[in-house]
């Protein structure tokens, strides 16, 4: 056997051993990695904070002349306190909306019912035109989402006082990790350097440069996908809260945060909420309402198509199909949230593989490949003689 064939056969065993390696041991090295994660998140979240705090840091350390430590102070102080009090009223907002929700969802369900049977009423003859087969699966279609309707309106308080217990459990936890966030962030951000310095202490120079190449590629396609999102919902949300306002439409704050979530998935938008909506408003007598929301919608589309151009790049962007099936692989694997973050893991694993991490893996690839192929030639020509 010559060397060749040898270290084909010596590759290809390796190959297929850690084929078989990843399928047994990969999910249990996926939650062991999982649960590192866990146990060291308010370390991992504070390190994520300072990075993000420490220009600012810096720049009050240089204007005021004040020493780093008493910066990282006023820097947690003012971020936290800010960012705090915003999430804590949004948060408010929205329990107290969902409170309202579970409270009247009797009469919502009562008046879900009568609106529903008002347009059946008008279609009461297209729908006797229709097919006997045709008529049942509307019926049955209509009696089983009634039906899961009702059955959330008889759910009683103890899955919530359950919750309230869990989470009055949990409380001490949660203060602990507070504390260990908050004291990582200061100690990160007074020493910064330091901490940057063990850091880079850990890995060869050559790593390093992957890995400050792998951080502008990630910064540049993740990070700027994340603030054009971000920047458009708010936009959105802003549009949506004020015209749901004006409209008088009850639990307008969680409405336009679940339309504006959802404007954010590629392939859907605002409209495949509003569009339906307003159609069921006019078909049910209410026009004003079926009216302005699309003199909403008009205006987040008009928004989008002014705001997007200005901040999305257009190498952000990612081919329509590879969008797709992330979103599609993301839903299978982790259901809706999957469809969110889908996209944005495809986008990490592009901007790795863009900072060159994956090319140890791609040459060996490429390497099985020249040898295989060679050796099919070399098969194929003793086949000849």
């Amino acid at each position: 056997m010559t060397g060749k064939r040898v270290k084909l056969v010596v590759i290809s065993v390796l190959g297929v051993a850690a084929i078989v390696l990843m399928a047994v041991f990969f999910p249990k090295l996926i939650g062991l990695a999982g649960s590192v994660v866990r146990l060291f998140m308010p370390f991992i979240i504070g390190y994520l904070f300072s990075l993000l705090v420490n220009p600012l840091a810096k720049a009050l350390e240089k204007r005021f002349r004040l020493p780093r430590s008493v910066c990282a102070i006023l820097v947690i102080l003012l971020t936290v306190g800010v960012l705090g009090g915003i999430l804590t009223a949004i948060i408010m907002k929205i329990v107290d909306e969902i409170k309202s929700i579970y409270e009247n969802f009797p009469v919502i369900y009562v008046n879900m019912t009568y609106e529903w049977k008002e347009i059946s009423d008008k279609f009461a003859n297209i729908y006797a035109m229709l097919p006997s087969g045709v008529q049942e699966a509307v019926d049955n279609l209509t009696k089983n989402l009634f039906d899961s309707i009702a059955g959330l309106a008889d759910i009683e308080y103890t899955p919530i006082f359950t919750s309230a217990g869990n989470f009055a459990k949990g409380l001490p936890g949660i203060f602990i990790a507070m504390i260990a966030f908050l004291l990582s962030s200061y100690f990160m951000i007074s020493d910064s350097e330091r901490v940057s310095g063990a850091i880079n202490g850990i890995f060869s120079e050559r790593f390093r440069h992957k890995i400050e190449a792998a951080k502008i590629e990630i910064k540049k396609y993740v990070g700027g996908y994340l603030k054009a999102q971000v920047i458009i919902m708010m936009f959105t949300f802003t549009i949506l809260f004020i015209g749901l306002s004006i409209l008088g439409v009850e639990y307008a704050l969680i409405i336009a945060l679940a339309t504006a979530i959802f404007d954010a998935l590629p392939f859907f938008g605002s409209g495949a909420v509003l569009w339906p909506w307003s159609i069921v408003s006019f078909l049910s007598g209410e026009i004003r309402v079926g009216v302005g929301l699309i003199i909403i919608y008009l205006c987040v589309i008009f928004t989008r198509q002014m705001i997007e151009p200005k901040i999305v790049s257009k190498k952000i962007g990612m081919n329509p199909i590879i969008t797709l099936m992330s979103m599609y692989v993301g839903y299978k694997t982790l259901a809706i949230g999957g469809m969110i973050f889908g996209p944005l893991i495809t986008m990490f694993c592009i901007s790795l593989y863009r900072a060159g991490i994956f090319d140890g893996i791609i040459e060996f690839c490429r390497d099985i490949t020249r040898i295989i192929k060679n050796e099919a030639v070399m098969i194929k020509n003793q086949f000849k003689e």
